[in-house]
């Protein structure tokens, strides 16, 4: 190979590895944070579809019932004395549903979670067009449910009692530009029920709420 050759095959490979560089850094600076947004809102999408499905599931099961989980006491005259929880079956509850929130998330699949490169470069224009960047769930760690009431008016001498299930689990990620962890906390509803009577004014047994 002549010199002139040579020269020249250095210069392509130099404007190559510049260009290649300059691409980085932008991808690095501009890009990969987008990109790093979008797939966060992602994920903690699918995340609370999953807790939300997983709730479904014990519910339609019958795994989560109000009458399972609350005792409401009444007098002989049919007043409300007191509102009760079940603890052990909250926790029972509780540590059946993390488990199933749990192995629905590290069985989430690529296709559910991955982003569209569209959306990252030209989301004016090609929003939601592939290819998909993959993603995919490494470990899901400080799973946590908090069981809580609320109490609400409805009607005369009514009132509407909701359990409600706040969620909370942080999953790690592997996505094109490493690992990452994200936070999600999601807020179901377990069951509800009309208390006829004066609700009194102590609940035993569950934090409560508003």
């Amino acid at each position: 190979m002549s010199l002139y050759r040579r020269n020249r095959l250095r210069l392509i490979l130099a404007i190559i590895l510049s260009l290649s560089a300059i691409l980085m850094l932008v991808f690095r600076t501009k890009l990969a944070p987008m990109a790093e947004e979008l797939i966060s809102t992602q994920v903690d999408n699918q995340a609370s579809d999953v807790i939300n499905a997983a709730i479904r599931e014990q519910i339609d099961a019958g795994e989560i019932a109000y009458d399972r989980m609350v005792t409401v006491e009444k007098d002989r005259q049919g007043n409300v004395t007191a509102v009760r929880t079940n603890v052990a079956e909250v926790n029972r509850l509780k540590t059946s549903v993390l488990e199933r929130v749990d192995y629905m998330l590290t069985h989430l699949s690529t296709e559910e979670l991955s982003v569209p490169v569209g959306s990252v470069l030209f989301p004016e224009f090609f929003s939601g067009q592939g290819p998909f960047v993959p993603v995919r769930v490494l470990a899901v760690r400080s799973s946590d449910a908090v069981f809580r009431n609320n109490f609400t008016s409805a009607g005369i001498n009514q009132t509407l009692h909701r359990i409600i299930i706040d969620i909370h689990v942080k999953v790690t990620i592997l996505t094109w530009t490493g690992t990452r962890e994200i936070a999600v906390d999601s807020a179901v509803l377990a069951a509800e029920t009309v208390i006829v009577g004066t609700v009194p004014a102590t609940y035993f047994g569950m934090e409560d709420g508003t």
